[in-house]
């Protein structure tokens, strides 16, 4: 038995069980019966199993995590993931967007091959850059925190650019007991790996190695299931076709590809500017209290955008008119949790966060109160939000710009003002605020297009 059917018999077995408690409610009943015969809640179920785990698993070993680490170490780890996140967008020219929209089998598993390829080529250039060019890029970008670390970041750029290409093509299958299996691995191995490296006072290297082991367990699981499964269809790659579906999809690199890097720089800049104005003590507290009012929501956010892509995807090559319900719907039921889900535990954070991590992380609960306005807007927008998906690619790269130059200038203006940290933090949260209602605005735009409808 596969992976995969495990899981789905586990939640079978799990849906009889409620079935019987909730049977005795009828509105309970019909909300349960509700959510498992629609495809994408369904989808939300399975992926939100495994990462419910694995989220669990972070909030039960982060108290003991920054006991064994300090504020600094943090901040170094945070820098690592902003630079690695940065760097990490160009690995294979996003081509690993495209893979839900072919038709055909062999066209996807052609993108498959391309992306494989500019990942080995993307992955020898970064290699480069860091050999001839590290002391530019160190000092071009105030990176002395990263300063013996840095070779960390070629071994975290080829090993969640493999995964992504993987996990994308699962989601192409709708494997989603598989991507639930995999986000589990993560979970346990990188607490693991950074407990233990504590332990023995490993420092800033132990909470990377663990970031690394986080973000690439589960590649030999999802590539043997995807060999398994296609390895007939690896026959067809060649390299006339898979230039072919490069030409197709040339949007992604040509429009997608930018906007991501702008878009990852947008959302990674305020480490690296909290950096370069504060120190990396500060960066900690940040990241740290990020993690808190992120956390909460990130189990449904992340399986809602992954189920909804797999669903939405299907009903764009078939140009459902259904596109639209489906989006509207989906924005209305995330913006009834985020509040409270989001709201409630951020509120409580400056009165918990010393006696759960220790009184030294007792700023960071006091940064949880701003940050968790931007978390409730993206939690409801972030992940509904596939605008290349309905061919929109150049609207994402307009919208990504416009948010970079926005939090850049804004993070300017504080340091000329000599704004206090929680001011600096502020000003970027109203900035993303908006930011994020005009994305709703241009997906339903998007949307109406695509399907050719007119609403009144």
């Amino acid at each position: 038995m596969t992976i995969s059917n495990q899981l789905q018999g586990t939640l079978a077995r799990l849906f009889l069980y409620l079935t019987a408690i909730v049977n005795k409610n009828a509105h309970t009943a019909r909300l349960f019966n509700y959510i498992v015969n629609n495809p994408l809640y369904r989808g939300v179920l399975v992926l939100g199993s495994g990462t419910a785990v694995a989220q669990l698993i972070g909030i039960v070993t982060a108290p003991i995590i920054t006991r064994l680490y300090t504020p600094s170490d943090m901040g170094v780890l945070a820098v690592y993931s902003s630079v690695l996140a940065i760097v990490g967008v160009g690995a294979t020219l996003r081509y690993e967007f495209a893979y839900a929209l072919p038709r055909e089998n062999e066209d996807a598993i052609n993108l498959f091959g391309l992306s494989l390829i500019l990942l080995c080529i993307t992955t020898v250039g970064f290699a480069l850059i860091l050999l001839f060019g590290r002391d530019l890029l160190m000092n071009t970008f105030d990176l002395a925190a990263l300063e013996h670390y840095i070779w960390f970041l070629l071994i975290g750029f080829f090993g969640m650019g493999l995964y992504t290409m993987l996990n994308y093509w699962a989601v192409r299958q709708r494997d989603y007991g598989r991507i639930t299996y995999t986000k589990i691995n993560q979970g346990v191995g990188g607490s693991v790996c950074k407990i233990l490296l504590g332990i023995f006072s490993f420092g800033p290297i132990g909470l990377i190695i663990g970031q690394i082991v986080s973000q690439v367990a589960g590649v030999t699981t999802l590539a043997r299931a995807m060999w398994k499964k296609e390895r007939k269809h690896f026959k067809a790659i060649s390299l006339s076709r898979m230039l072919s579906v490069a030409r197709t999809y040339k949007s992604f690199p040509v429009f997608n590809f930018p906007a991501s890097i702008v878009n990852t720089m947008s959302l990674q800049l305020p480490p690296l500017m909290l950096l370069a104005l504060y120190n990396s003590e500060v960066v900690g507290y940040y990241a740290l209290a990020h993690m808190l009012v992120v956390l909460p929501g990130s189990l449904i956010s992340g399986s809602m955008g992954q189920a909804y892509l797999g669903e939405a995807s299907k009903m764009v090559r078939e140009r459902s008119r259904e596109l639209r319900s489906l989006y509207v719907r989906t924005l209305k039921h995330l913006s009834v949790i985020a509040v409270p889900l989001l709201g409630i535990p951020a509120l409580c954070a400056p009165f918990v966060v010393p006696f759960i991590f220790g009184a030294a992380w007792t700023e960071a609960g006091w940064y949880c109160w701003p940050l968790a306005v931007m978390v409730i807007v993206n939690f409801v927008a972030s992940p509904t939000s596939h605008l290349q998906l309905y061919g929109y690619n150049h609207w994402v790269l307009i919208w990504d710009v416009t948010r970079t130059i926005s939090v850049f200038v804004i993070f300017y203006l504080c340091h000329l003002l000599r704004l206090s940290v929680i001011m600096a933090i502020t000003s970027y949260v109203l900035v993303l605020f908006w930011m994020y209602i005009i994305l709703i605005i241009l997906n339903l735009k998007a949307i109406k297009n695509v399907t050719g409808q007119v609403y009144l």
